[in-house]
């Protein structure tokens, strides 16, 4: 298995082995509005690299979406609470 690096634009990803990527390779994507992804993914070809980090986002998305709808919750509660307690004295 070999690390690749993920460098994404607006609507370009590239994908490049670890041994391959050098300081003007890096300066050059980033000339071209290319930023690197923060993972970096241990994969057997570049279609495999792009699975696991798409894989590893969407369970990012997901506890985010967990989380914000735990919040959502939580903020309405308190609102309910407030409200009542508001009225009542």
């Amino acid at each position: 298995m070999e690390k690749y690096i993920i460098f994404i634009n607006e609507d370009k990803t590239k994908v490049i082995a670890k041994t391959l990527l050098t300081q003007d390779l890096t300066r050059k994507l980033k000339k071209q509005g290319f930023r690197k992804h923060h993972i970096e993914v241990n994969a057997e070809n570049e279609n495999d690299a792009i699975n696991k980090v798409n894989k590893e986002c969407n369970e990012h998305l997901d506890s985010l979406k967990d989380f914000s709808g735990g919040l959502v919750i939580c903020s309405v509660c308190f609102i309910i609470i407030a409200l009542v307690s508001f009225f009542i004295l």
